[in-house]
């Protein structure tokens, strides 16, 4: 940044020049030598304002650099052929019209502006076919990528439903082909979780920018370490429901999101003392032990409840424990001198 700093304090210094002969013309310097003081001023302020104006130019440069990688590789081929397209035509108008009276310079400029933008225009909406054997690897594409676990499951096509799904969605087609061996499948489990995978995405292409990327530059051979490379490489976050994709998501450095914890998070939080009514539907392991179920699936063991199987009772929250499956919720039966919900 030698050079850089150099230049700037050369402008300096010629400002300080062109100052003096500002005030020359005015009357106001009765001597040469006045000119290097004034140069001399002109380069103080250089050497002052030089690494602010320095810090300035890096970070336009760098932002400049930033927006330049991440252009889609086909649109400055694009925008090339429309321009050079509209300048030969622009040349061709202003010949044949420049016989008619009164068609001057700044008539050609208006045609050869509202060509550049038209052809720009329509070069930018269809810059897919100026290069189409050229592939976008390496731009980050930002966005979230979807596993097999999470399309199987079909929470998030709910999700996106709702509209709580924002932002561009990628499949990877080796994902998709993942579905589609399943779907295939002779085991009727595996070949309904390949279904309900595939009839996920057609849900998510209705109400979410869901796009398949045909991408698979990893020398991995696991799908998994396939998707996390992806992932990582092209800036997007893992969407998932297996525990331990999650897991190695952070290894990789990528950031992933679970439906599963999500969902767990967004279930209702019981603290001891609360009061709920629930069904008991089964005994527990230890004697005497009922178990039920809130809404959200949650199971709570109530002590003292296996004789109330099949009545839903009032039970009041003792105890909350979030294990690695989910969390389990101790209770016991209200007694009848404790204030009923109603009350």
């Amino acid at each position: 940044m030698i050079v850089l700093r150099t230049v700037i304090l050369a402008v300096f210094i010629y400002l300080g020049f062109l100052f003096g002969q500002l005030l020359s013309s005015w009357g106001f310097l009765g001597s040469p030598i006045n000119f290097v003081y004034l140069m001399l001023v002109g380069l103080l302020l250089g050497l002052l304002f030089a690494p602010r104006i320095e810090n300035i130019i890096k970070n336009i440069s760098a932002a400049v650099r930033a927006a330049w990688e991440n252009l889609p590789p086909e649109l400055p081929l694009a925008l090339t052929v429309a321009v050079t397209l509209a300048l030969i035509i622009s040349v061709l108008l202003t010949t044949l019209l420049s016989s008619i009276p009164g068609f001057s310079w700044y008539h050609s400029l208006f045609i050869a502006t509202i060509l550049v933008a038209v052809f720009a225009v329509l070069a930018t909406k269809n810059m897919r076919y100026f290069a189409p054997h050229v592939k976008d690897s390496g731009r980050k594409l930002g966005g979230k990528a979807l596993d097999s676990s999470v399309l199987i499951d079909g929470r998030i096509a709910d999700m996106a439903e709702m509209g709580w799904l924002e932002g561009k969605v990628w499949v990877p087609r080796f994902i998709l082909r993942e579905l589609q061996l399943l779907s295939d499948h002779e085991n009727p489990v595996k070949r309904g979780k390949g279904r309900r995978g595939m009839e996920t995405i057609e849900r998510l292409r209705k109400h979410c920018d869901l796009e398949i990327i045909d991408e698979d530059n990893s020398n991995q051979k696991l799908t998994d370490d396939k998707l996390l490379d992806l992932c990582r490489e092209r800036g997007m976050s893992l969407v998932t429901n297996d525990a331990a994709m999650v897991q190695m998501a952070r290894i990789y450095g990528v950031r992933a999101q679970s439906i599963q914890e999500l969902s767990i998070a967004l279930r209702t939080q019981y603290r001891p003392g609360d009061k709920v009514k629930l069904e008991i539907v089964k005994p527990g392991r230890e004697a005497g032990q009922g178990v039920g179920y809130l809404e959200d699936g949650t199971m709570v063991v109530v002590d003292d409840a296996a004789h109330m199987r099949g009545k839903k009772v009032p039970v009041v929250i003792t105890q909350t424990i979030q294990t690695q499956v989910g969390r389990l919720v101790f209770a016991r039966l209200q007694s009848d001198e404790e204030p009923s919900l109603e009350d």
